[in-house]
């Protein structure tokens, strides 16, 4: 019967220790996805911050050819462009 007993608390306190555990678990999982939910954040910050500098570079390349030679073809090319973009992007705000 003593030997029941002593299994018995042994499960017992397996049981309890794997509670524990998995609330353990289940807390740092928690932390993760905040975690992630902050990074995602914080790279869609970093992804647009790119391209407002890629814009900021295409009007610095285009006031450079421009400044070179006035009435350059590759220089309305860019332009023309660059109206392509703020037009899609007045539809895509239409939309």
């Amino acid at each position: 019967m003593k030997d029941l007993v002593t299994v018995v608390s042994e499960i017992e306190f397996k049981a309890r220790k794997l509670a524990q555990q998995c609330e353990e678990c289940t807390l740092r999982n928690e932390e993760l996805k905040n975690q992630n939910k902050q990074l995602l954040a914080e790279l869609n910050q970093l992804k647009l911050k790119v391209k407002q500098l890629e814009y900021s570079k295409q009007i610095i390349k285009i006031a450079k050819v421009l400044e070179r030679e006035k009435g350059s073809t590759e220089a309305k090319k860019m332009i023309n462009g660059l109206l392509r973009e703020v037009d899609r992007c007045i539809g895509l705000l239409n939309d």
